[in-house]
């Protein structure tokens, strides 16, 4: 059924306006989101004391496929097949690849901005001497419910992206965990199209969501990427807030070039 179809049967009475004002407010809602936190684990000295690392390698998070999940809801399969027919079953990997990518772009861009000769290599790649090694895994990359979360917003169905990182350095013969910290990230209180929309749009369900998706010319796949390379965004934002604090400390780089972290005390 394509959108005139819906319009036909009153699922969809928006004026074109309307439509692409709503899809604005949604990527407006992605700007607004709560921020990545960084929860500290282990803290250690350099290996090499002040001496400034002459490299900081940043390997691509490893990703495991069975922790990408894609909500499975009947409104969820009626949102993918309006707005994205072409979505294939690799969507999953592909987004986590995706966010991969992007955490390894930010890092690599802001840390060559405090003077780091940085490399972005495949995981693997043997260091070279005296360098950091960034490195770390997802242990969370869950959209959440995209389609509860269009409609109702306000954190319904928020999505989440977890890590686990280790900063290393490589030094002569010796090898030192300097930090070792999670991350979590998620879409937090989006406004939804209950609200943007008002009530009628929330009584027609995800096909409504879909439809202004569509109108819009966003895609299900490029809602879903567009959400996670936030988070991913923001995930690493926080990495290099805290490994820059951490270089200030080993007066690495000025206390003025750091960045404050935005810290989550564990709960155990």
């Amino acid at each position: 059924m394509d959108l005139g179809e819906y319009r036909k049967r009153g699922v969809i009475d928006f004026a074109p306006g309307c439509l692409i004002f709503v899809c604005m407010m949604m990527v407006a809602a992605l700007s607004a989101c709560s921020p990545a936190s960084v929860t500290p684990d282990t803290t250690a000295a350099p290996v090499l004391g002040s001496t400034r690392p002459n490299t900081i390698v940043v390997y691509n998070f490893a990703v495991d496929p069975s922790e990408v999940t894609l909500n499975q809801s009947i409104i969820q399969r009626i949102y993918r097949n309006v707005s994205s027919p072409g979505t294939t079953q690799n969507e999953q990997q592909q987004a986590a690849d995706e966010a991969a990518q992007a955490v390894s772009d930010t890092l690599v861009k802001k840390l060559q901005a405090l003077g780091f000769t940085v490399q972005n290599v495949p995981r693997g790649t043997p260091p070279p001497g005296n360098a950091l090694v960034v490195d770390g895994q997802f242990t969370t990359i869950d959209e959440g419910n995209r389609a509860r979360r269009l409609i109702i917003g306000l954190g319904a169905g928020a999505s989440k992206l977890d890590t686990s990182v280790q900063v290393v350095q490589f030094a002569s013969e010796s090898q030192q965990t300097l930090l070792d910290f999670t991350t979590h990230a998620e879409s937090g209180k989006m406004p939804g199209a209950a609200l943007t929309m008002g009530a009628g749009a929330a009584a027609q369900g995800g096909v409504t969501a879909a439809s202004v998706a569509v109108a819009g010319g966003m895609s299900a796949g490029k809602v879903y990427r567009s959400t996670t390379s936030y988070l991913a965004d923001s995930t690493a934002d926080q990495i290099y807030n805290y490994m820059s604090q951490y270089f200030a400390t080993q007066g690495w780089i000025s206390p003025e070039q750091a960045s404050e972290a935005k810290i989550q005390e564990s709960s155990d």
